[in-house]
């Protein structure tokens, strides 16, 4: 949601431009047959719109595109407008806000038009498509959906394979008393940091290119992806560094320049790692 909601700051004039052509175009004196023959098939983004009448009474049904509700005949909907103010052609579009019944964003459209107000509600989501802020060619994009998909599952797996080869290592390290626990317990964390690591870069690609493709892009994901998985990298290598100074205190003093080597350039991945980070902080400040 927060992303949607990134969108449509930035595209915020378009967005109202657009939403102020939808509402002009809509002939008052003809609402109530568009309602019920093409209005909705017109504008896809809208979900449900009535009138109320001068004495600030709902004064039709709430129609949507599968019912009209007539619940909510003569309600009062002074509270609604009694903090609206109209712009000069008076039309009033609100901010965005999310909607009780389908707990998704929504954008209200009141225009003023023959001492009568008609109500639009728009999803947010549906109209950013619409206007194609989000999305891109419908056959490339679903090929590229399901690639993307059927990738990411297997790197789920690939993750749920390692983790049984952590626990597996664990089991034949103290099932056949090996004398290396240690080796074969840092083995273990080892495989566990990469299956978090690839389970990680698997939820982000199903997640930013499967699931909610269209409301992720341009928005750094391949940065983040690629910040988030070298941390998790750094992690292993961390622990392998670990590992080898163990070792190599344990048997043989004169290979520790190998482990410092090997200390170093996790050392340099950090400090580069921060710099990378730093500079795609300050570029996502600085749009």
């Amino acid at each position: 949601m927060k992303e949607i909601i990134s969108i449509y700051k930035k595209q915020y004039s378009f967005i109202e431009n657009s939403l102020t052509v939808m509402v002009e175009s809509i002939d008052a004196g003809e609402y109530d047959a568009m309602v019920k023959e093409s209005l909705f098939s017109l504008f896809p983004a809208l979900q449900a719109t009535y009138k109320i009448n001068k004495n600030l009474k709902q004064a039709t049904p709430l129609y949507t595109a599968e019912e009209d509700d007539k619940t909510y005949l003569g309600l009062d909907k002074s509270h609604l407008l009694e903090r609206i103010q109209f712009r000069e052609d008076n039309i009033y579009i609100s901010n965005v806000y999310v909607n009780s019944r389908s707990g998704t964003p929504y954008i209200t459209v009141v225009q003023y038009i023959n001492e009568e107000y008609i109500v639009y509600d728009f999803e947010l989501y549906t109209l950013l498509k619409e206007l194609s802020l989000v999305d891109g060619h419908e056959y490339f994009s679903k090929f590229t959906q399901y690639f993307y998909g059927l990738f990411g599952f297997l790197l789920s797996l690939f993750s749920l394979a390692l983790v049984s080869y952590a626990f597996f290592t664990i089991w034949i390290t103290f099932g056949t008393q090996d004398k290396d626990i240690l080796s074969g317990l840092f083995r273990s964390i080892i495989a566990l940091t990469l299956a978090l690591a690839i389970f990680d870069l698997s939820k982000t690609i199903l997640e930013h290119e499967v699931f909610y493709k269209s409301i992720s892009r341009d928005y750094n994901i391949e940065n983040r992806l690629l910040a988030r998985f070298l941390i998790s990298i750094i992690i292993a290598l961390s622990i392998e560094s670990l590992m080898v100074v163990f070792k190599i205190a344990l048997s043989d003093y004169g290979q520790m320049i190998h482990a410092f080597y090997l200390i170093a350039g996790v050392g340099i991945m950090i400090a580069v790692l921060s710099l990378f980070i730093f500079v795609m902080r300050y570029s996502s400040n600085k749009e």
